[in-house]
């Protein structure tokens, strides 16, 4: 028995980790045949049907860990990173940086591609209706993702492995999980790698899941939806219009898009400066644990 459960009788964080892995592989298998069965062929209906769904399922998945395999008292969410308290200043801040972030490498790609970058607008009656399909796919797709790759997983990792250690295995699964988006590259990879760990500790800094999701709801929006570029090789969200550059994938991306590219890696390096030296480093909320029932023996 020691060697799954801890000195508070819980399983170790190591095993809840693994179980964690195995409800987000679940939730996303459910939410699949879900979206499958309704969408009918339809690959934008399936992502509208899909992102929301597996981000449904997760977060129930994991509050429900917190309840059973953690022993939480009170609100699981604030447990998870989703509290009401920051949830409007940290999503704000978040959206800030991811814009900001995303908005940087376009400029550094229209400034040294100068003459080989251009936007091609196509708006007409249904591109109104199309962006908001979109911006409800960014939105629900990045909680999705933030939930299980800087929510309750992460969280395990950092109480077994402690911060640099949750980051590094947690970015290296974010990263791996996108070798399977059309057009990647070696670079794609490894910036993919570097923004998961720009948003784990977006996390670490805010001990919350709103900045984070900011963050990754943003940068995909700006770069697909605002600049009509493709988002690690989905092109499904220029709906506005199409962004185009001619040049050497490896610095501007290819049909990854921009984040195949070097600019995009001095891009995402800035902004793991700006949440290091500008955000203040919350303290971790005081988690309250039930204790463990122990019958009591008659004398």
């Amino acid at each position: 028995m020691i060697l799954f459960l801890g000195d508070d009788g819980r399983l170790r964080s190591g095993w809840r980790f693994l179980i964690s892995v195995g409800a987000f592989v679940a939730a996303n298998w459910i939410a699949a045949l879900f979206a499958d069965s309704l969408a009918r062929g339809s690959e934008r209906l399936f992502d509208v049907l899909f992102r929301p769904a597996a981000a449904l399922l997760s977060l129930l998945a994991y509050c429900l860990m917190l309840l059973v395999l953690d022993r939480v008292k009170g609100n699981p969410l604030r447990a998870l990173g989703l509290g009401s308290h920051a949830a409007l200043p940290d999503s704000f801040l978040g959206i800030t940086v991811g814009f900001g972030m995303a908005l940087l490498a376009v400029l550094l790609q229209a400034a040294v591609q100068r003459g080989q970058w251009g936007y091609s607008p196509d708006l007409n009656r249904h591109t109104f209706k199309l962006a908001l399909i979109v911006l409800w796919t960014l939105v629900s797709g990045a909680l999705a993702e933030e939930l299980s790759f800087r929510g309750y997983p992460f969280q395990r990792l950092v109480e077994g492995l402690g911060p640099v250690g949750a980051i590094v295995v947690s970015s290296i699964l974010f990263g791996s999980v996108h070798l399977r988006n059309p057009h990647v590259s070696l670079l794609g990879a490894l910036n993919t790698v570097l923004i998961g760990v720009v948003l784990s500790v977006a996390y670490l800094r805010s001990r919350g899941l709103w900045l984070p999701w900011g963050i990754h709801f943003s940068w995909n929006m700006t770069l697909g939806l605002i600049f009509g570029l493709p988002v690690s090789g989905l092109t499904d969200f220029a709906v506005f219009g199409e962004g185009r550059v001619a040049g050497p994938n490896w610095l501007t991306g290819g049909n990854y898009g921009l984040e195949g590219g070097i600019l995009a890696t001095v891009a995402i390096g800035l902004g793991f400066l700006f949440l290091r030296r500008q955000v203040p480093q919350r303290p971790a909320p005081a988690i309250e644990i039930r204790p463990l029932f122990v019958p009591r023996i008659a004398p």
